[in-house]
């Protein structure tokens, strides 16, 4: 995958692959299928969030882009009325085969089929920056079917500090496409995201960077051998968990990957 920086927008470009549907059907292709699923039962991360804002487990709750479902699989089995929405047709499909309890659709989150003010909550993780249009016709249907006092629970790869660092320092190639390469996704600036979700009448309740690991290892060269090795570890070594783990929340700081934001309309 190759970056680049797009200086007017003040973002990063990831260029290698397209992030069509047929790319995530195969990405989402696991060995285990429902093993990987149903790993998302107990998200720790998850639960929190839902604990928090939805304690009496009221409204319907929407995942546009759900991937293979394991929000809406979390959601469910803890008693939430969670309701999956993705564009790869083959893998909600299997899905809804191998888990026929679960609410998943084949759908468009620029064009979605419900109502208006439909849902007291939306999670979109890692969706918006993979169009290469840009997000304002995702964020025009979240401001439609959420209700007013719903909450937006929303992901994206975004110019952590590190990052900002970089692009200052020239670090990155320019970005000088003519939107015919294969476009995979934008790192955004969280400023320019909150701006456009104040100017659609969301308001901004927390913020959280996530990912630091990766974040670090992908952004700090010298340091990725070592910092891969700790992102990849699986093993059930305590000690590594643990370093794993604060390391992760430690670098999140400046290197996150990623950033977390609560919003409510």
């Amino acid at each position: 995958m190759n970056v680049y920086y797009d200086r007017q927008n003040k973002r990063l470009v990831y260029i290698g692959e397209s992030a069509s549907p047929e790319f995530w059907d195969a990405l989402f292709d696991a060995d285990d299928f429902r093993k990987s699923v149903a790993g998302g039962r107990d998200d720790r991360f998850t639960l929190k969030i839902l604990r928090k804002y939805f304690p009496d487990k009221k409204g319907r709750i929407l995942e546009g882009g759900c991937g293979e479902g394991r929000i809406v699989y979390c959601m469910h089995a803890h008693g939430y009325e969670g309701v999956g929405v993705d564009s790869a047709a083959k893998t909600i499909e299997k899905t809804k085969d191998q888990f026929p309890e679960l609410d998943v659709r084949v759908g468009d989150v620029r064009k979605l089929s419900f109502p208006d003010n439909h849902f007291a909550g939306y999670w979109s993780i890692g969706v918006i920056e993979h169009f290469r249009e840009g997000y304002q016709p995702v964020l025009a249907e979240m401001q439609r079917v959420i209700a007013d006092g719903g909450y937006l629970f929303l992901s994206f790869p975004y110019m952590s500090p590190i990052r900002k660092l970089k692009a200052r320092l020239g670090s990155y190639r320019e970005y000088r496409g003519n939107g015919k390469d294969d476009f995979y996704q934008y790192v955004l600036d969280a400023d320019i995201v909150m701006r456009d979700l104040k100017a659609r009448g969301f308001k901004f309740i927390e913020r959280i960077p996530i990912g630091g690991l990766k974040g670090c290892k992908d952004e700090v060269f010298f340091l990725k051998p070592v910092l891969q090795r700790l992102f990849s570890y699986k093993g059930n070594n305590l000690l590594l968990r643990g370093l794993k783990y604060m390391l992760d929340q430690w670098l999140a700081v400046f290197a996150g990957h990623t950033l977390f934001l609560v919003l409510k309309k």
